[in-house]
């Protein structure tokens, strides 16, 4: 009887260590360089946005058929520096299919503006200001 009783025990014990076969996975652990170091970096970003942007429209984003954060550029002249300062504005005209275009540009780019000047502006489309400009927060100023 005892050794049944053995005999019992053991194969409960040898059916319980071979029926667990699940593995655990190894943890990896990510140290916050690693986390930091899988963000973009700024001239990513600003590769990406060049890429993405589209040339705006004018007459387009003048009838309101831009969407808000809509990924934009315009080229054009330096007219009515408001401020340097970040978040400082000013207004660029285009030229754009035997016409002109004006844009108030938001001016987070950190780049000195000088009026007169050619720029290239890249950003969002914020929609139209209080003085019924279309709007573009620039992130790349060139």
């Amino acid at each position: 009887m005892k050794k049944l009783l053995w005999i019992s025990a053991l194969s409960a014990l040898l059916l319980a260590a071979c029926g667990d076969e699940t593995k655990e996975e190894p943890k990896v652990e990510t140290s916050s360089e690693q986390v930091e170091s899988m963000e973009p970096t700024q001239e990513e970003l600003n590769a990406q946005l060049k890429k993405d942007a589209t040339a705006i429209d004018f007459v387009a984003a003048n009838g309101d058929e831009i969407e808000a954060n809509t990924k934009v550029t315009i080229s054009g002249k330096v007219s009515n520096v408001a401020s340097q300062d970040v978040g400082g504005t000013f207004t660029v005209t285009t030229t754009e299919n035997d016409g002109v275009g004006m844009y108030t540009v938001e001016n987070y780019a950190m780049a000195e503006i000088v009026d007169g000047s050619t720029v290239t502006v890249y950003g969002v489309y914020k929609e139209k200001d209080e003085s019924g400009f279309p709007t573009i927060t620039a992130t790349i100023i060139e």
